[in-house]
């Protein structure tokens, strides 16, 4: 079983190669995440995406059409991939003799193959409406939660994110959530 945790940071899946670039203009994005969405349509693998990345907004039915060509993908090679309703997802093979590392192998060919920008977005836009500043939002997030002291700041936070050293513990709970949901919304 493999959980798989979009980071918060705002990675992407890589360069798309050359034959999946669209060779129309970039579409002109607003709002709160408009940054996302340029990013999000330039790194795309697939049309798919890009049509759904061009209207500038991602629906639910939209996230689902986005996913299929990495569930057949998945599915061509013996594995399955169940999501659950906060982003995360589960792989799982139809051949016992399939490895979790070979899944989990598997799974990023399909995804460097297919792309993973709408579904990425789709789960930040809905963890922070507004795109507020991550470091920010985890700082406070931490600091209301008791877990660092009241000084502690997005300088702090970026500072102990880039050297992966917390001043709390990689087991708490509490921790985790503001690292993952630090406006604690509910989906």
């Amino acid at each position: 079983m493999l959980c798989l945790i979009l980071s918060a940071t705002g990675c992407t899946t890589g360069n798309p190669p050359d034959t999946a670039r669209s060779s129309s203009a970039i579409p002109e994005f607003s709002g709160p995440w408009a940054d996302g969405f340029r990013s999000g349509y330039e790194n795309a693998r697939s049309e798919i995406e890009r049509k759904i990345l061009a209207t500038g907004t991602i629906t639910e039915q939209q996230l689902v059409e986005s996913r299929e060509p990495l569930v057949t993908c998945l599915a061509s090679r013996d594995v399955t991939i169940s999501f659950d309703s906060t982003g995360g997802s589960t792989l799982t093979s139809t051949r016992t003799s399939q490895s979790s590392p070979e899944r989990t192998q598997i799974y990023n060919e399909c995804v460097d193959k297919t792309g993973t920008e709408v579904d990425f977005l789709y789960w930040q836009m809905k963890r922070n409406p507004d795109n507020l500043d991550e470091f920010t939002i985890v700082a406070q997030c931490l600091v209301d939660k008791k877990k660092v002291d009241p000084g502690y700041g997005a300088t702090d936070y970026r500072r102990d994110f880039d050297s992966h050293s917390f001043p709390f513990s990689a087991t708490d709970i509490e921790a985790g959530e503001c690292q993952s949901n630090p406006l604690g919304v509910t989906y």
